[in-house]
């Protein structure tokens, strides 16, 4: 079992996840010049990270671009289902095209159902000769890093893992990224694939992108689809399985309200996680404090899950100036009160 399945069986039980039951094309592209020009890894104000335990983390101002913590950030690495958030983005910039709609059903064809009942991947039950919606597998693949929806998704919008890689890139260079590897819509290397796996690449090849350019991918989602986040602040949806069983999906992004790891007084609305053997844990996110948002990557992690959040928590910390506490911490804090009062006076 891959380090990225026991994580996802880990937070399943630990969360009782799965319970039975139109600017125009010319104004994009210049915007996206001007962002890269912003977001550029050259800022004289940022702040050069040394601290995060993690093998690269950024903080971007997400209004501005304005890099405000950079640590190893132009380093492409792996970054596991952190990718999904680019596949979102060509789903949405589809939707608003009206190539797709929300409410499309699409078929599952049996490669990729075969990712989908994979039990070695993060995943969702897609049954082969069913139909789900465009927004079911949108929401499953962001919440619970679902594969074979992600894979569900780029065969209904483009027919081919090459076509909608195609796409990807197009869209990455809009959000100013010009030179990552960027193979496939899942987060997995090549191989994992099966039968929708590229041609003439080789199997253990892996999307790799560095800190900065899932901070500029990120800043154009929600730039350009603001509702995207409709998707990512949810703490759960129901997800129809098939006609006899349906699922409540708990999110795995541990700083969403009502988790241990939320920051008290944050907005946390996003994104996403990943996890591969290569690529460690990952994160990339976004949070308001007040009226000013942040973006943070944090990639390959050191320690246990909760770490990359932890990270990000530090990082927001330096960046902001603020101590930052969490829910858990708050909770702790009001136990110790509250067993020091009940202790007999000496």
């Amino acid at each position: 079992m891959t380090l990225r399945r026991k994580v996802f069986h880990l937070l399943t039980a630990m969360s009782a996840a799965f319970l039975v039951g139109t600017t125009s094309l010319t104004a994009v592209v210049a915007a996206s010049k001007r962002d890269d020009n912003i977001v550029s890894g050259k800022s004289t104000h940022a702040k050069v990270g040394q601290y995060v335990n993690a093998k690269a983390a950024v903080t971007i101002d997400a209004k501005t671009g304005r890099i405000l913590y950079n640590q190893n950030g132009q380093q492409k690495m792996p970054i596991a289902s952190v990718i999904k958030i680019l596949t979102l983005a060509v789903i949405e910039q589809d939707v608003a095209s009206g190539h797709l709609s929300w409410n499309q059903r699409v078929k599952i064809n049996k490669p990729v159902a075969k990712i989908a009942n994979d039990w070695h991947f993060s995943n969702v039950e897609l049954d082969a000769g069913h139909r789900y919606t465009i927004r079911e597998l949108a929401e499953s693949m962001m919440i619970v890093s679902a594969d074979g929806s992600a894979a569900a998704l780029a065969i209904a919008d483009a027919g081919s893992t090459a076509k909608f890689n195609q796409k990807m890139q197009a869209v990455a260079r809009k959000a100013g990224v010009k030179d990552a590897k960027i193979y496939n819509m899942i987060g997995l290397d090549n191989g994992s694939l099966g039968k929708l796996k590229l041609k003439g690449v080789p199997n253990s090849a892996e999307n790799q992108l560095s800190a900065l350019d899932v901070a500029k991918i990120s800043r154009y989602l929600i730039r350009h689809y603001p509702q995207s986040l409709s998707i990512t602040k949810g703490n759960h949806v129901n997800f129809r399985a098939n006609d006899h069983q349906q699922y409540d999906l708990v999110n795995i992004n541990m700083m969403l309200s009502g988790n241990p790891l939320a920051p008290v007084g944050w907005d946390v609305d996003g994104l996403k996680t990943g996890t591969t053997d290569k690529a460690g844990n990952c994160f990339a996110g976004t949070e308001k404090d007040g009226s000013k948002r942040y973006i943070t990557v944090v990639l390959n992690v050191q320690g246990n899950y909760n770490a990359q959040f932890t990270e990000t928590i530090k990082m927001l910390q330096d960046v902001s100036g603020k101590t930052i506490t969490t829910q858990q911490t708050t909770q702790d804090n009001q136990q110790a009160s509250n067993n020091g009062s009940l202790q007999p006076q000496q």
